[in-house]
């Protein structure tokens, strides 16, 4: 467990001595640089760790003897990957290794673009990191190409924002459902915007996501599975979405940020009140994880959206890492899944492991 508080306390003590730079983007230093190369080894070298973990060896089972088993119209870079993982000595450590690279890689260039990017880190370890970077490998995958879309819809790269979704897709095709939301900083007018919006969705998402429908209907809905701890998943990312709507003005948010984010905001707002309504909250939790980032970009902004002088800023700053160390201790100490976290396995102190295992 002292490895996770590590990974949380890091960015946390670095938020008590940043100062807000609300420049285009902060450098990135010896620091962030040591942050970066932390997460890379804690994610990516990890060992039988993580609510995934089984799913993703039995699928590197089946790649090595019987490649079919994979779908690879699914999701083909990750069939691609596990296919290569399967056939060379590393095995399953080549899939975390890649994952944990592309997280740590996206998260640190999407802190790295926000006015507080420890506080964004601090913010984005306990679940966005420990959880689903360390859960949901294939899904947290699409997240980082996700996130780094999302740093060029700042600038209007609608091309560009498209391209890095389609790349997450590769890897976990429901990343699509987020592909439309490039068309918010187009200049268009608002009808043409909403019909590009429909396009995309219908030329893209459907084709793709309708052919793993029966599967994962099977999968989550019929089984009416019950994704355990939802509801306060689903709460923490709706409530930066209520602050963003509610308070716009004070968070002085312009052109292509103000529409994109304000449409995450209510996107998630919608999704935890679609949650009650829902068959299986497990459908809902999942598509949510999508949102993750919000919560990021609002705690990063919001001292200097709610505070008048630095000691105000630092009073919020504090209660921000104060509400997500209280709920990281919560999920450690009383998750239902916690044990396939606990204990913190690496790579580096294993005794004879065998790779293909």
């Amino acid at each position: 467990m002292l490895i996770y508080w590590l990974m949380f306390g890091f960015p946390a003590v670095m938020t008590l001595v940043e100062q807000a730079d609300h420049r285009k983007r902060q450098r990135f230093g010896f620091t962030w640089g040591a942050a970066l190369l932390g997460l890379v080894v804690l994610i990516g070298f990890r060992w039988e760790t993580g609510g995934d973990w089984a799913n993703y060896v039995r699928m590197v089972e089946h790649a090595f003897w019987d490649p079919a088993k994979l779908q690879p119209l699914g999701d083909p870079a990750f069939a691609v990957l596990t296919v290569i993982a399967a056939r060379s000595d590393l095995g399953m450590l080549l899939i975390t290794a890649v994952s944990g690279t592309v997280m740590a890689l996206a998260l640190t260039h999407f802190c790295l673009a926000q006015p507080r990017p420890w506080l964004c880190m601090a913010v984005a370890i306990p679940y966005l990191v420990v959880v689903m970077g360390m859960g949901y490998i294939r899904q947290g995958m699409a997240i980082s190409f996700l996130m780094m879309g999302l740093t060029s819809l700042r600038d209007g790269h609608v091309l560009r924002y498209s391209a890095w979704v389609l790349v997450g897709s590769l890897f976990h095709t429901t990343a699509l459902i987020l592909l439309p939301l490039g068309a918010l900083v187009t200049n268009r007018n608002i009808v043409l915007r909403v019909a590009l919006a429909l396009t995309m969705l219908a030329a893209l998402s459907y084709a793709i996501i309708a052919a793993r429908a029966e599967t994962f209907l099977t999968n989550y809905v019929e089984a009416g599975m019950e994704s355990s701890g939802a509801a306060i998943r689903l709460f923490m990312t709706a409530l930066p979405g209520v602050l963003l709507l509610a308070f716009r003005d004070r968070f002085a948010l312009e052109g292509a940020e103000r529409s994109v984010w304000s449409a995450l905001s209510g996107a998630a707002i919608a999704s935890f009140a679609l949650l009650f309504v829902s068959q299986s909250s497990t459908v809902v939790d999942r598509l949510g994880l999508y949102l993750l980032p919000l919560q990021c970009f609002v705690y990063a902004r919001a001292p200097a959206a709610f505070a008048s002088d630095q000691r105000g800023e630092r009073l919020i700053t504090v209660a921000i890492v104060a509400l997500y160390a209280a709920a990281f201790f919560v999920w450690l100490n009383y998750s239902v899944n916690i044990e396939y976290w606990l204990p913190y396995r690496s790579y580096f102190f294993e005794d004879a492991i065998c790779l293909q295992c």
